[in-house]
């Protein structure tokens, strides 16, 4: 009976050690925000470049990294760009910038290239796009790219929408801008009810849609077409005090917006005394700016961070930053701020990307602070993990 025992003991004995999984690698003790939430002390298992386990208690791998009193957050994500040179895809990498969302480009090709091999080139940011933006012939930005194809009598939105999912864009951009613009006439734009067709046909395969738009009723209107959600904020002083209604309206559409307006805080020292003085007198500043955002916050619309280029002016690394001061002037907590940079990202546009969690890509940064007690410590970058591997 004793020899029955022991054999039953050892029995179980080896099975719970088989049943203890061995990863390739644990990073073990270190502080975890997911994308979303605060996740406390954790430890993560990688297998090759794939996020295996994420766990409270202790795991096996072939080695372990000790990162006690340290933090991992999700690649950040830059959620509109208009990169046009390989050197933009590594601006903000070093910075923790993994993930750079495109949202124009006169070279579709291109950027279709450049979305396949960043995906696995060190010391680049994964590039996600829509190839052409939505317009017609002459509206914005056919003026910056000639050769792009636009909506006309020839090309059927159908036709346009399904030659941009014959280049694998990620998603749909429209753009609709119909107004002077710093002493230029209004351009040519892209009708209410086009742009409802292009957002109804390319939901009906499968393909989400965003939207170029700045003005109160421009944004107040095509909410009402169900578009994902609006790559820029309100622009206009024209439009502030803001209407309660245009909240409202986003909000019951449940569009998210980027609103894209770092820039507000950025000197424009070197500029042109005409730009100076038109900006001043037509767009919002800064603290208008601060005052908008904290009223999406306030009616629950989700916010996602971007820079734009705005014209060469902003770059996709440093100025990332701006942007999310300009949302500490608004309100928003250090939790809420990160999620605008990382798993709101991922919400808004259905790409895996801003996130860390089992089954994902091992892409993530680690820090030597917490991000939470201070957004400054987002700069105490210690390692870029990419696929697995730190850069």
């Amino acid at each position: 009976m004793k020899k029955i025992f022991l054999f039953l003991l050892f029995a179980a004995w080896m099975v719970s050690c088989q049943d203890e999984p061995k990863y390739d690698l644990v990073i073990a003790n270190v502080n975890l925000f997911d994308g979303h939430n605060d996740l406390g002390t954790v430890n993560i298992a990688i297998n090759e470049d794939t996020i295996a386990k994420i766990a409270a208690e202790p795991m096996v791998g072939d080695s372990t990294v000790d990162a006690t009193g340290k933090y991992i957050i999700p690649g950040l994500v830059n959620a509109h760009v208009h990169a046009s040179s390989v050197e933009h895809l590594k601006q903000g990498f070093d910075l923790g910038i993994m993930y750079l969302l495109n949202m124009h480009t006169g070279l579709e090709e291109r950027e279709r290239t450049w979305k396949q091999w960043s995906k696995d080139s060190t010391g680049y940011s994964v590039l996600y796009g829509s190839g052409h933006a939505a317009t017609v012939p002459g509206g914005h930005p056919n003026q910056f790219s000639p050769e792009m194809e636009t909506i006309n009598d020839s090309v059927s939105v159908e036709q346009w929408v399904d030659n941009r999912l014959a280049q694998e864009v990620d998603y749909i951009k429209i753009v609709r801008d119909n107004h002077e613009w710093m002493g230029y006439p209004a351009l040519p734009t892209l009708s209410y009810e086009q742009i409802g067709e292009i957002i109804t046909y390319a939901k009906s395969k499968g393909h989400r849609s965003v939207v170029h738009a700045n003005t109160s009723e421009e944004m107040t209107r095509i909410a009402a077409y169900g578009p994902s959600g609006f790559v820029h904020m309100l622009d206009y002083s024209e439009d502030y005090p803001v209407a309660e209604e245009y909240f409202e309206v986003l909000a019951e559409n449940n569009v998210f917006v980027i609103p894209t307006s770092g820039i507000s805080l950025k000197p424009m020292d070197g500029a042109p005394p005409f730009m100076v003085e038109w900006v001043s007198d037509n767009l919002l500043n800064a603290e208008q700016r601060a005052e908008v955002i904290k009223k999406y916050k306030e009616y629950g619309i989700l916010l996602v961070a971007g820079t734009d280029a705005q014209e060469g002016q902003m770059d996709f690394g440093a100025d990332y930053f701006l942007e999310l001061k300009l949302y500490q002037m608004a309100g928003l907590s250090n939790l809420e701020i990160l999620r605008t940079a990382t798993g709101n990202a991922a919400q808004a546009f259905g790409l895996p990307i801003g996130e860390v969690s089992p089954g994902g890509a091992a892409n993530f940064v680690l820090l030597s602070a917490n991000p939470l007690e201070n957004m400054e410590n987002l700069r105490m970058v210690e390692q870029v993990w990419k696929n697995g591997k730190p850069n």
